[in-house]
């Protein structure tokens, strides 16, 4: 049986197929009809990752890093949409019990999707940058053997490259929500899928009666940062019809030399949840004095607390918990009326940027912790302390912003919205996109619920 709050992670085992080359259709896959192998036109799929990034791995088209072999792959925009659409199919094993529900989770995909699941269709929402999470708990095969396939569709308007290329292409890739270097800039050739793909985490999660979602933390000072208050919020939904009488605990530990683990605060409280309803918490402030601050690259350490919430249901047990590395700080920004330039100060102290410019680790988008690890270490490791994610790349991860933690690199993280694309350029860009902007304001609201709690994220 499956555990209450394990998140399962669904990044390997997968096919991938061009749409075009698939006779079948979705529910076909996922019931009568699954593909069993990796043979023509199923080859092996990175996910995460991007459709690009399948065909290197395949050697269906050559690596474009290497020498000009980036001119020898198709451009979505000579090959139509069709040609760089794919289909995704896994399998996974998860059984439930009594009044266990399942969450199928996609952190993100680029463009819009078709998902079929044991035969049954969803259409998953446009844009790149917001998650998916659906209950399948009703569509589950009661043997728990379970099959998914997902139709993945590249943006809406993936433009095309004048031949003496340009600061993102003609800009058309600006009308969507996505990234935009990927039309070419002058550091970066065109890629030639735009990105499509499962390019983020892809996982199962199991709960009880009750889910905790998107939690958020925030600390308050007083008297020169020796009494602090740490505030925390979280959704609940009650997904029986039943009212669910709960205990909701928030626990916060920090570990010492020797692995040993001190234990701060630990509180319980009582919540009645109306049958099928959502509800927003907040807990008790805590209270905390003279505890370690956070600190950016080359001020102090960078002391990490673990918060934890879970919640039992009487007469069920625990139905969710939920976990997240947190850092005391407070970071204050104003213009200096002398000089016309941004200072910042991090716990009252004023600290000089020594900043970078990132856009992302890699335009195939193969994303490992890892990497991450490296690179943001590799940024510490030359006395930076704060990192630029620049609005043509990517709204970055929640694994960066763990380095980014770890190795006190505030980050200033913007969204997806370049001049060059949005206003100015050559040829002159639209100043109005995304088309959408109610995608756009959905897409930012997304991410910052995902990235909010980490101490790094300055602005």
């Amino acid at each position: 049986m499956a555990e209450i709050g394990q998140k399962t992670l669904l990044d390997s085992g997968w096919l991938a197929a061009r749409s075009t080359d698939v006779q079948l259709t979705g529910t076909q896959l996922t019931t009568t009809h699954p593909p069993t192998s990796p043979t023509s036109p199923w080859m092996e799929a990175v996910v995460p990752g991007t459709v690009l990034a399948t065909l290197v791995e395949n050697k269906v088209v050559g690596d474009p890093f290497y020498g000009l072999e980036n001119e020898t792959i198709l451009d979505i925009a000579d090959s139509g949409r069709e040609y760089y659409t794919f289909w995704f199919f896994t399998k996974f094993q998860c059984k439930l019990s009594g009044t266990q529900h399942l969450d199928l989770n996609f952190r993100a995909i680029n463009y819009s999707a078709e998902l079929y699941l044991n035969g049954h269709k969803r259409v998953l929402p446009k844009g790149m940058f917001r998650r998916h999470s659906l209950e399948v708990t009703d569509i589950l095969n009661p043997d728990g053997s379970n099959l998914l396939a997902v139709l993945v569709h590249p943006p809406d308007h993936p433009g095309s490259i004048p031949p003496a290329g340009g600061q993102g292409g003609d800009h058309e890739i600006g009308k969507d929500v996505a990234t935009q270097y990927v039309e070419g800039w002058d550091w970066i050739a065109p890629v030639r899928d735009r990105n499509t793909g499962i390019w983020d985490e892809v996982s199962i999660s199991v709960t009880g009666p009750v889910k905790i979602i998107d939690p958020h933390l925030v600390s308050s000072f007083f008297d020169r940062y020796t009494r602090v208050y740490l505030h925390a919020t979280t959704e609940l939904e009650n997904r029986s019809s039943w009212v669910a009488e709960c205990s909701l605990n928030i626990q916060v530990t920090t570990e010492l030399e020797g692995s040993v683990c001190l234990m701060e605060h630990l509180k319980t409280q009582h919540v009645s949840i109306p049958p099928r309803a959502r509800i927003q918490y907040t807990f008790p402030q805590l209270f905390f004095y003279k505890p370690n601050l956070w600190w950016p690259n080359g001020m102090g350490k960078q002391s990490l607390y673990n918060v934890s919430i879970t919640v039992d249901v009487k007469g069920h047990g625990e139905s969710d918990s939920w976990g997240q590395l947190f850092g005391f700080r407070k970071i204050e920004s104003h213009i200096d009326c002398a000089t016309g330039g941004r200072l910042f100060k991090v716990n009252g102290q004023p600290i000089f940027i020594r900043g970078g410019n990132w856009i992302l680790s890699d335009c195939l988008l193969r994303l490992s912790k890892e990497r991450y690890k490296t690179d943001i270490k590799f940024h510490a490791d030359m006395n930076l302390n704060m990192i630029r994610c620049w609005g043509g790349g990517l709204a970055e991860r929640p694994e960066f912003y763990h380095y980014c933690d770890v190795y006190g690199l505030l980050v200033w993280q913007e969204f997806w919205i370049t001049g060059d694309v949005d206003g100015r350029g050559v040829p002159v860009s639209n100043p109005n996109g995304p088309l959408d902007h109610d995608l756009f304001m959905l897409c930012a609201r997304d991410t910052v619920k995902l990235l909010r709690n980490h101490p790094s994220l300055g602005l």
